[in-house]
């Protein structure tokens, strides 16, 4: 299949030696959103609505302060405040009240009711990170992209029948992705391929974390490493998802 500019990013990140080719493009979004989050962005009054709205997650915050530049997201942590002080602000107008008020035996009371909104309101804050949003829209449209690909192009199945599979949490988007994007035989045969792909490559991660453990005992000191001196990091990552490495 003649390549095509959407089909690029994919190819590439399946030519790369990895155990999760999608986490790759993942990684690569990730510092890319970061980096526009800090820098062009602050100049898009659209975009700076939203975000002080929806701030950001844990991970992505932590992010954005390793970056060198602080006055971006002084900028960005300063307005997100106003914000955040406007939404709690319209509980307050009622703890008066709700000193003095008590609820039935099978009623919830004001209080309650209100500690209730409070919670919805900091867990819907806490999920709802633009950096998040943006990486989900762009690796669906990639997993659609991935899933055509495996259909239509030859050399692209082999390829991916090449690679060491995926981490889990993407081979339960490509799972869920596979009858939207696949139709009929073509979905089940997908499904076939990439379940046998994971599973040879889960068994051979975990020969190599066995591996590892056994080198601690001293009868085996004189065993090779073979691939399993970084299986601890490798294991992690067919897990749970590539690690976060300050260093690169």
């Amino acid at each position: 299949m003649k390549e095509k500019i959407y089909t690029i990013p994919v190819n590439e990140a399946y030519d790369k030696d990895c155990e999760c080719p999608l986490c790759e493009l993942e990684k690569s979004l990730e510092r890319e959103a970061v980096s526009y989050s800090l820098g062009a962005a602050m100049m898009e009054p659209d975009y700076r609505t939203e975000s002080n709205e929806k701030g950001y997650c844990r991970r992505h915050f932590s992010m954005m302060f390793a970056a060198p530049n602080k006055l971006p997201l002084a900028l960005i942590l300063d307005t997100h405040l106003d914000e955040l002080r406007k939404k709690l602000g319209s509980f307050e107008k009622n703890t008066k009240a709700l000193e003095k008020q008590s609820g039935g035996l099978f009623k919830k009371n004001s209080a309650e009711k209100t500690a209730e909104d409070i919670a919805k309101l900091l867990e819907t804050t806490e999920k709802q990170c633009m950096i998040c949003k943006k990486i989900d829209h762009t690796m669906e449209r990639y997993i659609d992209v991935l899933l055509y690909m495996w259909a239509k192009d030859e050399a692209f199945r082999a390829k991916f029948d090449r690679s060491k599979g995926v981490c889990l949490h993407h081979f339960k988007m490509l799972a869920e992705f596979c009858t939207k994007s696949l139709k009929g035989s073509e979905a089940g045969a997908f499904l076939a391929a990439l379940i046998k792909k994971e599973s040879d490559e889960l068994k051979r991660i975990q020969d190599d974390i066995h591996k590892f453990t056994l080198k601690f005992d001293y009868r085996n000191k004189d065993m090779e490493w073979g691939t399993a001196e970084d299986a601890p990091i490798r294991t992690i990552e067919k897990i749970s998802g590539y690690i976060i490495n300050e260093s690169e």
